[in-house]
């Protein structure tokens, strides 16, 4: 059985919506809605004239977010003359010079069914070789609305062909057997696509959260809740070069650089202790007297609040190893003398204007 998919951004911008918002989930009704939202899908081609359409699934908004309603529509032509004029309904759904009403006219037509959105609705009523659909949404709640991943399949395909000659007498669309069949039907197609797909399961680009988390655990991926969606898909698309690198230092860089969007900088013992001089007791303050310590220094910028400073340092202890000492140094932007000052990283030079009063004088943190 074939089918389309609306499963990310790119399948919803090739149709229309007013106060609808894009995104790989799916669809979402804009926070400023007045009250009703609505949205054309692209036409559907099933390249084949009376084509009869088997089911249509989807996501659909929590109970008490909203009220959506569906329009089917098919036809067996999607360009045709009337009144002297070419219409191309293609190109009317997308356009922006119609309105909602203006458009529902032109396809009043084609108008084959109206009903409340479902996540599974059966398609055998339809026929023609295109087919399109209009979601209306009546937004009810507070929360945000969203609804989603989009399967059409085609053609229909009826159980009812496999049985004797005398249970098909009746076999039609709607015949109550044929119904009552489509709902085990269902149930096997939703199966054997999970099978199918099960392999996309497995690819961290586009596996679900929920199954990036459970794949996370596999690879022992500590609080995987830790980490955002993004951060979590980039580390499991690299797992290799990351768990090689895991225990050393270029490992720290390459995690705390994953979790901050920004590179640290990793300080070892013997980086220093080699060259060690007169600052030799200034190092030892700094960096620790230790071959087996590790100071680890990010920016401000990088872990604004306590709650970012506590969550890197969870992330350090599960890639340091166990028998090093670590120090996480968060670099202020302030120069400090004898302190984790760095000329270009935390503190420049620059000119200060004295402290005086009046309207527009302020006092910095390094006036004294």
């Amino acid at each position: 059985m074939k089918y389309f998919v609306f499963n990310k951004s790119s399948d919803y911008e090739r149709g229309y919506g007013e106060y609808m918002a894009y995104h790989s989930a799916g669809l979402s009704v804009e926070s400023d809605c007045p009250g009703r939202a609505s949205y054309w899908s692209r036409i559907l081609d099933s390249v084949s004239p009376g084509t009869v359409w088997h089911r249509l699934t989807c996501s659909i908004p929590e109970a008490g977010q909203a009220m959506v309603k569906i329009s089917l529509y098919t036809s067996d032509e999607i360009v045709f003359e009337e009144g002297g004029r070419i219409l191309d309904l293609r190109k009317d759904l997308q356009s922006g010079q119609l309105s909602l009403s203006e458009k529902k006219e032109i396809c009043r037509p084609f108008l084959r069914r109206e009903l409340a959105l479902e996540p599974d609705i059966l398609l055998h009523s339809l026929e023609g070789r295109y087919l399109w659909f209009l979601l209306e949404v009546y937004p009810q709640g507070t929360g945000r609305t969203e609804m989603g991943d989009f399967l059409v399949y085609f053609p229909a395909e009826s159980w009812m062909a496999n049985l004797p000659e005398i249970y098909r007498r009746e076999m039609g669309k709607d015949s109550f057997l044929d119904r009552f069949l489509a709902i085990y039907q269902s149930i096997y197609d939703d199966i054997s696509w999970q099978i199918k797909e099960f392999a996309n399961c497995l690819d961290p680009s586009v596996a679900e959260p929920d199954m990036l988390r459970f794949i996370a655990s596999w690879l022992d991926v500590e609080e995987p809740h830790m980490w955002t969606e993004s951060q979590l898909r980039r580390l499991l698309a690299h797992a290799r070069e990351f768990f090689e690198a895991r225990g050393t230092g270029k490992g720290v860089e390459m995690f705390v650089e994953l979790y901050t969007g920004e590179t640290p900088f990793v300080i070892e013992w013997q980086d220093w202790a080699e060259t060690a001089d007169s600052n030799d007791r200034l190092l030892k303050s700094l960096y620790e007297d230790d071959p087996y310590s590790v100071t680890v220094l990010v920016r401000r910028e990088c872990i604004p609040d306590y709650k970012d400073h506590q969550a890197l340092l969870r992330l350090l202890k599960q890639v340091i190893p166990v028998q090093m000492e670590f120090r996480l140094v968060v670099l202020e932007p302030y120069i400090f003398a004898d302190g984790y000052s760095y000329l270009g990283v935390n503190s420049v030079l620059g000119q200060y204007t004295e402290a005086a009063l009046g309207r527009d004088s302020r006092l910095d943190f390094v006036t004294v």
